[in-house]
């Protein structure tokens, strides 16, 4: 389950995992960057997205619906039953089915994994890049930017971004698995949102039988 829950950020890394100087396509960066910038916001932002995963060799697909609430490195996903805050400082992942909640306080090496924040402004050089172009769908015009991992041990071959023209948002991110399955992240609605920072606290009241662990 925790892999599932973290599965967004996973997705989200390939937008800050810019390439080496010499493999950097300039007009492809200048769109990742302002795609970056609008999910970066002092007030807050909502996000809903589906998670849609395909498994070639025996044709089935997963769809994973989820939201996620940022305010400058707080944030709260929930993503089918499981639902993580993260203050700044203190994370809980609050697993409903289960009832119970894992607090814990990650180290600073391992927030980059876990904030979507963080992961968004790392700049690394994992990835060659190029731009692909416009492309029109469903009315709308898309600019499309393609990833190539560096490392040839990478399980994925090719990460596909599509993020619109007219606002320069992010609206879809594809991962072409070399072991055939491939994942695909969908953003349904993305927009500006005053969040207070209680937004990003598990409050225990309100759960009163849930059992703690608590890690710190």
């Amino acid at each position: 389950m925790k892999k599932i829950v973290y599965l967004f950020f996973a997705l989200l890394l390939p937008i800050c995992s810019f390439a080496q100087e010499e493999a950097v396509d300039p007009k492809a960066k200048a769109i990742l960057e302002k795609a970056v910038d609008a999910f970066d916001s002092k007030k807050g932002i909502s996000a809903d997205f589906l998670i849609e995963i395909k498994d070639s060799r025996n044709g089935k697909t997963e769809t994973i619906p989820g939201i996620l609430l940022l305010k400058g490195e707080k944030f709260k996903l929930s993503l089918r039953n499981v639902d993580t805050y993260f203050d700044g400082k203190t994370q809980s992942v609050f697993m409903s089915n289960e009832k119970e909640v894992t607090i814990s306080i990650p180290e600073k090496e391992d927030l980059k994994d876990i904030n979507p924040i963080l992961l968004m402004k790392s700049y690394q050089t994992d990835y060659k890049m190029r731009y692909l172009g416009s492309k029109k769908e469903a009315g709308l015009m898309f600019e499309e930017v393609e990833l190539y991992p560096n490392d040839l041990k990478s399980q994925y071959s090719i990460i596909r971004l599509k993020i619109s023209k007219e606002k320069l948002q992010l609206k879809s991110i594809l991962l072409k698995g070399k072991s055939g399955i491939d994942t695909k992240l969908s953003i349904q609605n993305l927009g500006n949102k005053d969040l207070s920072d209680a937004t990003f606290i598990f409050d225990e009241k309100k759960f009163p039988d849930v059992e703690i662990i608590d890690l710190r």
